[in-house]
């Protein structure tokens, strides 16, 4: 099988049926909550308060309802809007909101706004041309510029 990020976009891969499909999977839904709890160990949040969370390329919200069980608040971001709408459709999520956002473009959030990072199963779209205009080495330097900008002062980003 191909590397999915060989066959376009994520937008147009993540489409209403692979959407579904990848949340409904139970083995996909176990690793990314196995993979999720861990990127919360290594953020090394206060055990004191909930904290704010970025889930870069958060999907259909796997990791969200994740973050959610552990009592943190957060946002997700996902440039596929069909993996934001079946992330929508969860009823149980009362602590993250959703938005639509290529992550190669740099992350418009206030400075400081976040006091960790994570990012499950997502950066590896950014090191892939789907058009003349996408430089991945740009689109790197942007994510990485602006992620290092929203994050608090000693904050931490797990990017698997």
């Amino acid at each position: 099988m191909s590397r999915p990020e060989l066959t376009g976009s994520a937008s147009n891969f993540y489409n209403d049926t692979e959407a579904r499909k990848y949340d409904t999977n139970s083995r996909m839904v176990g690793i990314q909550a196995e993979i999720t709890n861990r990127a919360v160990e290594l953020l090394q949040l206060p055990s004191t308060r909930p904290s704010f969370i970025l889930d870069m390329g958060c999907g259909s919200g796997l990791s969200g309802k994740v973050l959610e069980s552990l009592g943190h608040y957060w946002v997700g971001c996902d440039v596929s809007r069909d993996m934001l709408n079946v992330a929508s459709e969860r009823e149980t999520s009362t602590t993250g909101d959703l938005f639509h956002h290529d992550m190669g473009t740099g992350l418009p959030f206030r400075p400081a706004s976040f006091d960790g990072c994570i990012s499950i199963s997502a950066l590896q779209w950014l090191c892939y041309s789907n058009t003349s205009q996408q430089v991945p080495k740009r689109r790197l330097v942007r994510f990485f510029s602006s992620l290092y900008a929203v994050l608090k002062r000693g904050a931490r980003a797990v990017l698997q």
